[in-house]
């Protein structure tokens, strides 16, 4: 080949490059598009993969048959590429009038049956583009090809050139583009360079014809051997693409829900599993690309289906695993901004180690097969399309079947059985269809003997696949994506897991791998979604009642039809069910929640179940766009928005859309967290809600916010609300969280009206085109392990006059008995140095300075803010009157300790075996004592250890503080 001659092709695969990468910013940014318009369950996102793969192959059909008889090719691929830019530019304005049409349409259509609708405007709204999109490579290898050996060698190089560069895309995408610049912005830039591209192409057809001119032969290639196969086995290789096709999409959405478990299922995260995926599919046509025109292809083919197969069952041990192996590795980085880079890296590696192998051989099988469907060159593109449409019917269906039928039908292990299954058979027709002992691909026939590879295969996958049956359920066990430290080794971690966790619960579903699990020892029941805890009967509870019973109470009448988002435990929707509604339309994206929520009947009163709730599984932003009524109050309690698609449901959008099916005096209350976040996202999140809402104020979860948000201010009446609080449903749900009157209640008002504007500040809204939340979330949650302490009004200067709590004690002082259920609360979900704790120890003294409990109360406060006097003058004088609780002994002997620590040097040395003794005398009296057992062994280590050896004192110390 002349230096001229590849110096065009070399520039067209760069050009081929650069499209497969706007291609696939495309497929992101046009799937966000859609999702905020269809929604994004599960259905949604299968129905937009399929609309957006069919229209590639359809693309690739019709403008295959159209390059063959096109004088120039590489112009056809030009004009390609401007089409797409062009419609590019025009996409959010086809949408906008589609979304107008399914708003329309949907509302007639019963909820099970709107796939037809979303598939109507997928499909409308993707066909023009995806059709253009399919057209360019078949165009490109028609324009090079002059003979049948170059067409095979041309076909591995461009797909090999257009999938590498379809990785770069989506990862700059989705890490880089779209994080900076938003939805809109980072269309028109793709749509820019598609139109370079295409501009570029034009001008290079005008100067490079096409090495072979329509309906001219194909010239014999010197030192080539042109191989036309025989007809069984081009219908071996069509069908096997077929096969490889589905398989690959049923492995992608498996891979991708297992990495989800195991590495967070963050927007970054799928990017990128989905980089590692197509950069695999692209290193292995390259690699192809250098294999020489006569090797075998369909018995290539079939052999690479087998080391698929191989490759899965070699891995499948190694993925129950990948838990263990990455906390560890996360354990060892530094939880700073400046280590967010390097967590990528990890990241990105161990998705590479999952699928780099298996996606290698699924990129060199397809061109492989591909060859054997070319027969002649001046058919290249019609012959070219054939096979990308019976491939792309087997990805349709892998991606359509895989994660709306076959996930929930069988789950993760069913899905890997079935793609082994379906790359055996690929494999068995190949090598049924090639001769096996001929010299010449050529020949056909069938020669069982020529299946042994097969057998092989297929006896590894039943070893390894039936041997490691339930492997899903261990990994969902093990699997935690919060930072703790690691066990010492996997064996350890499992059976440290064992021992602790009952699974009662498991299922794979469309949207999500739900898991319910019970800790024996502390009757904690928990429930994760992708590895993820979700909800739980402990710590989490108070957060979900008080959300619950939040809008009831304050609302400024009963509210009758309430809209909750986001089932969980189901514990909020059994709070509001406690007051006299008529309707709760709950909605949960993921169906296997509700079944698992059912298992929380105990806890939530059975909430499910009761006849006044009516379960949508749908997503909340389609759900409320088609909401056929206007509800008095909604709570939205979604999971926390790292989590990929639920920043949607803290969108200016989203807002708007539930204050359009708010009544005139409707309420929204919102949940938010505030750990393993940060203060300008908490901020961002309180902008945007007020930016819709005029009226909005802050309450404690207690580790949550909870805004209470609506059109007109809530006048709030102390003697309506004490009605409400003292119905015996209401009352008995809200003293399990020690809120047992409207002191309590109104103690965890954290803002004002006014305050929370003032907290929040000017700065940035969050919108559906530039969800900010959504990828600053999963940075501030690799940063930060810590609650994000707001600016809490109840600790203003002016004694927070503007919270309803202030006008409310003037008419209502409250008493000692008041106090003290307030400090439990508040000690349960505080540190003890937290002044939130002090303040109301300190109320609870005045009230009840004869008070054992509150002088303990304030003394422990005190001596967590080093306040050792405070702590001495309320301790010591008790003690010293003979006083013996075990409580104030524990406090008695923190005193001591942190007085030893403080005060004692060589000079001023500080007594402290006189206390030692005394608090093993009472500990001897109360050995379940945890706290005194704790406080005692603190005290210990201020003495030598020949004073203070274990067999000295009558109770064993703890296992740790």
């Amino acid at each position: 080949m002349s230096r001229t001659a590849r110096f065009p092709k070399n520039l067209v695969a760069s050009l081929l490059f650069l499209s497969g990468a706007t291609a696939l910013v495309y497929e992101l940014v046009w799937s966000k598009y859609l999702g905020n318009v269809l929604g994004n369950s599960g259905q949604a996102h299968a129905v937009v993969l399929a609309t957006f793969m069919g229209g590639l192959a359809l693309g690739a059909s019709v403008f295959g048959r159209t390059a063959d008889r096109v004088k120039n090719p590489l112009a056809l691929y030009g004009l390609l590429e401007l089409g797409v830019g062009l419609y590019a530019l025009a996409f959010p304005h086809v949408l906008e009038a589609l979304g107008a049409l399914w708003l329309a349409v949907a509302p007639s259509v019963p909820e099970g049956w709107r796939v037809g609708p979303r598939l109507l405007v997928a499909s409308v709204s993707l066909v023009v583009p995806t059709l253009l999109m399919g057209g360019t490579l078949p165009a490109l290898v028609r324009h090079f090809a002059s003979s049948l050996s170059g067409v095979r060698r041309e076909l591995a190089r461009l797909y090999a050139v257009n999938s590498l560069g379809a990785a770069v895309g989506v990862f700059i995408a989705g890490t880089k583009l779209v994080p900076a610049v938003g939805l809109s912005a980072s269309a028109k830039m793709a749509a820019a360079l598609n139109i370079l591209l295409a501009l570029a192409a034009l001008a290079l057809a005008r100067g490079f014809p096409p090495a072979l001119a329509p309906g001219q032969a194909a010239p014999a290639a010197e030192g080539e051997e042109e191989v036309a196969y025989p007809r069984v086995a081009v219908r071996a290789a069509l069908i096997g693409v077929l096969l490889s096709g589905f398989t690959s999409m049923l492995y992608q959405v498996t891979w991708i829900r297992l990495l989800s478990i195991v590495l967070g299922a963050s927007t970054y995260a799928f990017t990128l599993i989905l980089t590692a995926f197509i950069l695999g599919i692209g290193l292995g046509s390259f690699w192809l690309m250098t294999r020489g025109g006569k090797v075998d292809s369909l018995r290539l083919f079939g052999r690479l289906q087998l080391l698929l197969v191989a490759s899965v069952c070699v891995a499948l041990p190694l993925y129950v695993r990948l838990p263990y192996q990455f906390r560890s590795v996360h354990w060892m980085l530094s939880r700073t901004v400046d280590a967010w880079p390097l967590f990528q890296v990890i990241t990105f590696g161990f998705c590479c180690v999952v699928l780099l192998v298996p996606t290698f051989f699924m990129g060199a099988a397809f061109p492989a097969a591909a060859r054997v469907a070319t027969a002649k060159v001046s058919e290249v593109g019609r012959q070219l399309g054939g096979v990308y449409l019976w491939n792309t019917v087997g990805t349709i269906t892998g991606s359509a079947l895989g994660g709306l039928v076959l996930m929930p039908w069988w789950g993760m292990e069913g899905n890997f059985v079935a793609g082994v299954v379906g790359n055996l058979a690929a494999a068995g027709l190949a090598y049924a269809a090639a001769a096996p002992s001929a010299p010449e691909p050529a020949r056909s026939g069938f020669a069982p003997r020529a299946l042994w590879p097969v057998g092989a295969a297929a006896a590894l996958a039943a070893v390894v696949l039936g041997g490691m049956h339930g492997w899903p359920v261990e990994l969902s066990s093990i699997a935690s994506i919060r930072l703790r430290k690691p066990a010492e080794s996997y064996a350890a971690l499992l059976e440290e897991t064992k021992r602790d966790l009952r699974p009662i619960f498991y299922r794979d579903d469309t949207f999500a791998t739900v898991l319910v699990g019970e800790v024996e020892k502390d009757r904690l029941r928990f429930m994760k979604l992708n590895g993820k805890v979700d909800a739980s009967n402990g710590s989490d509870v108070e957060t979900q009642v008080v959300a619950g019973h939040l809008g009831a109470l304050l609302h400024p009448r009963e509210p009758k039809n309430v809209l909750l988002v986001g089932a969980g435990a189901a514990i909020t929707a059994g709070s509001v069910l406690a007051h006299p509604v008529e309707r709760l339309d709950l909605v949960e994206i993921a169906p296997a929640v509700i079944d698992a929520a059912r298992l929380f009947k105990e806890d939530n009163r059975n909430a499910v179940d009761d006849p006044r709730t009516h379960v949508h599984i749908e997503d909340a932003k389609t759900f409320m766009a088609l909401a056929p009524r206007k509800y008095d109050l909604v709570v939205s309690v979604p999971s926390n928005p790292w989590v990929a698609g639920v920043s949607g449901l803290f969108t200016k959008d989203f807002f708007q859309t539930v204050d359009r099916h708010l009544t005139d005096d409707g309420v929204l209350v919102q949940w938010i967290h505030t750990y393993e976040s940060s203060e300008e996202l908490i901020k961002l999140v309180i902008r945007t809600l007020r930016d819709t809402f005029p009226h909005a104020t802050t309450w404690l979860g207690p580790h949550d916010l909870v805004l209470v948000a609506s059109r007109k201010p809530l006048d709030v009446d102390a003697r309506r609300l004490a009605e409400r609080m003292a119905r015996p449903e209401v009352k008995a749900d809200l003293a399990r969280v020690e809120i047992r009157d409207a002191f309590a209640l109104l103690s965890k008002q954290v803002h004002s009206e006014a305050g929370q504007l003032d907290f929040a500040g000017p700065g940035p809204i969050n919108t559906d085109d530039q969800n900010l939340l959504e990828y600053a979330s999963p940075i501030a949650f690799f940063v930060s392990n810590l609650d994000v302490r707001v600016k809490d009004e109840r600790r203003a200067p002016d004694g927070g006059s503007r919270l309803l709590i202030h006008p409310y004690l003037r008419e209502h002082p409250p008493t000692a008995e008041q106090v003290a259920a307030l400090h439990r609360n508040v000690e349960r979900y505080h540190a003890l140095n937290d002044p939130l704790v002090r303040g109301v120890a300190t109320l609870w003294h005045q009230l009840a300075p004869e008070s054992q409990e509150a002088a303990v109360a304030l003394a422990k406060a005190a001596l967590a803010q080093q306040e050792v006097t405070l702590a001495a003058s309320l301790l010591e004088p008790r003690v010293a009157r003979g006083e013996r609780e075990p409580d104030l002994m524990a406090a008695y002997l923190w005193l001591v300790t942190s007085r030893a620590w403080a005060a004692r040097t060589v000079w001023t040395p500080v007594e402290t075996s006189q206390a030692l003794a005394l608090g093993r005398e009472v500990a001897a009296a109360h050995p379940s004592h945890a706290d005194l057992a704790k406080a005692l062994r603190s005290l210990c280590n201020t003495l030598p250890a020949s004073e203070c050896e274990p067999s000295a004192s009558p109770v064993a110390a703890p296992a740790g503080p």
